[in-house]
């Protein structure tokens, strides 16, 4: 595109993380004609990074677990359908509890949670303290149960990102990296007017995908004067040396304490569980908080000792996500624009509905009706408005 030329596509998604490239696969398959637009490059953002990141369902919202559920169907047939490797392993979460403690964190909501995650179509265990030796051995010995979902895992977020961009284009759909949207805009016959940061604009006739996380805020804003009840955070990773001998064989979460640990394709431990590192949201940069690292160097000595003390590798808090109050996303119709669709505030557990969110998006844009299972995450829950 130059100058002030207006091209036109059936439709367009803005943003090119997990869910947009996802979502841009998915519809070209279906025969759309679409475009990507990514404002720097493709997991640029929370779709990209060091490490591993969990694809879970043990332990969601449950409004999140038909998609959850769906999304555990999606993953292990994504490489071929793809035709490149996710780096996905189906490895099982093992979620530990150990004290009783009030609210639903507490062992005894153990039967009422795996319940509900049955229902939903998720497998899931109690496992009693016998067994989770057998199953892990070197979990502390206040630990007296755990909930093992055998159907989590783990998947490489920047490599699976690419396979589905590499894909859409290998489908027919256009991907413009370093192309950010300045606002949207209707354009008669419901078309919809994107003008970009290049100066040129873009008009998508059928529909528009925002999935740009951080930026959707600002794009919301200057383009119809919504106000997203949301905030920016980057989660910290700490990476330890894994003591010889050492043998993670699920990955591990912890009831009461921000608590996930995985192991790394070059066998070193990742340490993560939302707690955040110090951000800026106007540089877009972040720092590692000295405080964090102590807290969760101890909660990880807590339980598993084997691990305490293990040597620090590295630090990281490069990537953030934004976060809704009750924790679950957005993914909605925008007020007063019908065909454009937003995927926002994954709050940092978004990755693993990607495959899932992407297909009932698509389905939504192509065919007109809002999929049952993306029914809970709407604007209204959270109390938007327009701006006078």
């Amino acid at each position: 595109m130059k100058g002030s030329l207006v091209q036109s596509v059936e439709y367009i998604v803005v943003g090119g993380g997990v869910v947009g490239t996802a979502t841009a696969w998915n519809l070209a398959r279906r025969g759309a004609e679409v475009t990507l637009l990514e404002a720097s490059e493709l997991a640029c953002g929370a779709s990209g990074g060091p490490g591993r990141r969990g694809v879970r369902a043990g332990g969601r919202d449950l409004r999140e677990l038909p998609l959850a559920c769906r999304a555990q169907e999606l993953w292990p047939e994504l490489d071929t359908l793809l035709g490149a490797p996710t780096g996905y392993r189906r490895n099982g979460l093992l979620s530990l509890y150990d004290v009783e403690i009030a609210g639903v964190s507490g062992w005894q909501s153990l039967s009422a949670r795996a319940q509900a995650q049955r229902a939903a179509g998720v497998p899931c265990d109690i496992v009693d303290r016998e067994r989770l030796d057998e199953m892990q051995p070197g979990i502390a010995n206040d630990v007296r149960f755990a909930l093992y979902t055998p159907n989590d895992g783990t998947v490489d977020h920047p490599a699976t990102t690419r396979a589905f961009a590499k894909a859409a284009v290998e489908l027919g759909a256009s991907i413009l990296e370093h192309t950010g949207v300045a606002k949207v805009a209707p354009s008669g016959g419901g078309s919809v007017m994107l003008h970009l940061t290049t100066g040129d604009s873009l008009r998508a006739t059928r529909g528009v995908i925002i999935a740009a996380n951080r930026s959707t805020p600002r794009i919301l804003g200057d383009s119809v004067g919504l106000t997203l009840p949301m905030w920016e955070k980057a989660t910290q990773i700490t990476f330890v040396a894994a003591p010889p001998g050492f043998v993670l064989n699920h990955q591990l979460g912890h009831s009461r304490r921000s608590l996930s640990v995985k192991m790394t394709d070059e066998g070193c431990v990742m340490l993560s569980g939302g707690r955040p590192g110090s951000w800026d949201p106007v540089t877009g940069v972040g720092t590692t908080d000295p405080d964090v690292l102590r807290t969760s160097l101890a909660d990880l000595a807590a339980t598993v000792p084997a691990l305490a003390g293990a040597e620090v590798l590295a630090v990281d808090n490069s990537r953030a996500d934004t976060s809704t109050i009750d924790l679950i996303p957005v993914i909605d119709t925008v007020p007063g624009l019908a065909s454009v669709f937003v995927g926002t505030g994954w709050s940092g557990h978004g990755f693993a509905l990607a495959p899932a969110v992407a297909e009932a998006l698509t389905t939504w844009a192509l065919d007109g009706e809002r999929p049952d299972s993306l029914r809970p995450f709407t604007f209204d829950r959270l109390g938007v408005a327009r701006q006078n």
